[in-house]
């Protein structure tokens, strides 16, 4: 294969010693004037523009390994958001997550799947953290590549962001898999994912709060939290995203939104006259709960225990499992 010449070739990555072949595994290096060598299979990766492109080669299979009968577990217990985070926020990045990072110690090691235009990276490092943009196609990656199969090395990081990513990847269980593997043992996933939001902009797999916490738990993640999106009921969301509403419904849904958050805070029903609760200020955890069924996103943060139960999704061939083959490459959404 023709190596990129070094015109190219960013020099002085960070982060390759955290890489890894998506095709074989290998340990991939950074050549002078040539590239990102893997030392296993001796592919080349070449760089586009900032970016490495780590796909897996079009023909790869990798096998999903099922578990039967794994049902949803139950819900955390409510605990409050965290509000630690105080710096400068984008319309995509979100205070709650890096209220979770600015609440570890240490330096850490930050990946953010589906980064897009990279905004996390500046708070992320105003934190004193090292940032990693990780994307198909943006260009603020910093690494291109299929998130069924990501291109770095088991426990290599500390802590993962993404941001509605979720459910524009062909298959979630496989992804929070590779996510799980790529943590170190004790690392913190936190995110969000859409629920009732419109299709938008090749949305496969929208997940109610029992479907983050199915995918989370089936990585083999501790599930610390699940929250509503703030202020980002269905009826927002309807009004706010592109799609066929007409102006007029919009507007209607916008009120509608007003109306349900001021029937939500307090107990009108009722039945709530004969249980003495008539017009009182609801339970936050009752509320919570109620809104997870209605939100247009769902928020979580979830740890990874020091060890993950069963198969790692990236090992083949894995024995006493159900298996079902998922594609890679260059040619897979992801």
């Amino acid at each position: 294969m023709t190596r990129p010449s070094s015109s190219t070739v960013a020099r002085g990555w960070w982060f390759v010693d955290h890489l890894e072949c998506p095709d074989c595994g290998g340990t991939l290096s950074e050549v002078p004037g040539q590239g990102i060598h893997c030392e296993g299979c001796a592919r080349e990766f070449a760089a586009a523009g900032r970016a490495i492109r780590c796909f897996p080669t079009s023909d790869r299979v990798i096998p999903l390994s099922v578990p039967p009968g794994l049902h949803a577990p139950t819900w955390p217990a409510w605990t409050p958001p965290p509000h630690s985070y105080d710096g400068p926020l984008s319309a995509w990045t979100n205070a709650r997550h890096l209220s979770i990072l600015a609440d570890r110690p240490g330096r850490l090691d930050v990946l953010d799947l589906g980064c897009g235009a990279a905004e996390y990276r500046a708070p992320v490092q105003r934190l004193g953290h090292r940032y990693l943009g990780f994307d198909a196609e943006a260009d603020g990656a910093d690494v291109l590549g299929d998130a069924h199969r990501l291109p770095l090395r088991s426990a290599s990081f500390d802590h993962v962001l993404t941001n509605a990513v979720l459910e524009h990847v062909a298959n979630p269980v496989l992804a929070v898999r590779e996510v799980a593997r790529v943590l170190r043992p004790g690392g913190v996933f936190s995110g969000s994912v859409a629920f009732l939001e419109p299709h938008h902009a090749g949305s496969y797999f929208h997940m109610t709060a029992d479907g983050v916490a199915y995918v989370l738990a089936s990585a083999g993640f501790h599930i610390v939290a699940l929250w509503p999106q703030e202020r980002w009921m269905v009826f927002e969301s309807l009004a706010t995203m592109p799609g066929p509403l007409s102006g007029l419904s919009r507007r209607l849904l916008r009120v509608i939104a007003s109306w349900e958050r001021f029937v939500r805070a307090r107990h009108l029903h009722p039945r709530a006259l004969r249980q003495g609760r008539w017009l009182r200020r609801r339970r936050q955890e009752e509320l919570w709960r109620e809104l997870l069924t209605l939100t247009g996103q769902v928020d979580f943060h979830a740890c990874r225990p020091a060890s993950l139960p069963g198969p790692v999704a990236s090992e083949p061939g894995a024995p006493g499992v159900s298996r079902s083959p998922v594609h890679a490459g260059e040619r897979r959404p992801g």
